[in-house]
């Protein structure tokens, strides 16, 4: 797919993202729920695979959150024998300036998120010395996830994981609108990434210098464990490749956004977007549940 419209059908998401954190954060109720539910000041605990005890034999970890989201979900603590202690951890999202505004909009003291990309993450964490990369319901959201995959081994050290958890066929669940562009799931043991143009076995892609262990949660979640094993070809860190996207790519978004009319749908559609998260954020938790199985039933 032409890298031109994979970022247009991504660029689309953004509004209904930025809007549906702005009212989590708004909403004290929303904001306290969600930390409860974050591991954020605890132990990194994550699903079908001992984190801690893996961090623990490392010298130093660290830890990237790719596409984090304004969750916090990934706790930022490895603990040994009851005692808590703090691991290097960076929380990274493309859509960190957004986010950052929202944090000192309501005031939210929590860490600052660092900008990245996961198709470009070795521009952004050029130590290459992450030890586990985490990337939680958000791979899928990418423009182009293959390229994704291969940036994250690219970054981890020798032996270092990337940590993947997602829906199942989020883009076909979603009629691919938004973010939602590919789907993520498994098929006899094999990692499988796909929508209605591409399909990707990921176990065969990364054969040679990656090992790939799925599973399949018992909440439903995809988990795969991959781990580096050898130094990536060439062919899939292409960086003068990169560079022609990205130069294309900018081109085509300033003509697009020159366009008054551009500009003014997407402000629009962030404040429709807003107004519903508004409303939706701010009633209780219980009616929201009823009312989404009311809409499944009908």
């Amino acid at each position: 797919m032409n890298n031109n419209i994979r970022l247009n059908k991504w660029e689309k998401g953004i509004s209904y993202e930025v809007a549906f954190w702005n009212n989590v954060y708004r909403w004290n109720h929303t904001f306290k729920g969600l930390m409860g539910w974050s591991h954020y000041g605890k132990e990194i605990l994550l699903e079908d695979f001992d984190a801690n005890s893996f961090l623990k034999e490392r010298e130093q970890p660290t830890v990237l959150d790719v596409g984090c989201g304004m969750s916090y979900a990934t706790g930022n603590h490895v603990c040994d024998a009851g005692v808590l202690t703090p691991i290097d951890i960076h929380y990274i999202d493309p859509l960190a300036d957004y986010f950052n505004k929202i944090l000192k909009r309501h005031h939210r003291s929590l860490p600052a998120i660092e900008f990245g990309m996961v198709e470009y993450l070795s521009s952004i964490h050029t130590d290459h010395n992450a030890d586990l990369i985490v990337i939680q319901n958000a791979l899928d959201h990418s423009a182009n996830p293959i390229k994704g995959i291969a940036e994250a081994i690219n970054v981890l050290k020798d032996d270092g994981i990337l940590y993947l958890n997602h829906h199942p066929n989020e883009a076909e669940k979603e009629h691919y609108k938004g973010f939602h562009q590919y789907n993520i799931t498994q098929e006899a043991g094999h990692l499988i990434i796909w929508n209605r143009n591409e399909r990707w076995d990921i176990n065969e892609l990364l054969s040679e210098f990656a090992s790939v262990k799925v599973s399949t949660h018992q909440n439903g979640h995809i988990i795969a464990i991959i781990r580096r094993t050898g130094a990536l070809p060439s062919v899939l860190l292409d960086y003068q490749q990169d560079i022609r996207d990205l130069v294309e790519s900018m081109m085509y978004m300033s003509k697009e956004h020159r366009s008054i009319g551009r500009a003014l749908h997407f402000k629009l559609q962030y404040w429709i977007f807003n107004l519903i998260q508004f409303v939706a954020q701010g009633l209780p938790w219980k009616f929201k549940m009823f009312v989404k199985s009311i809409i499944k039933q009908a």
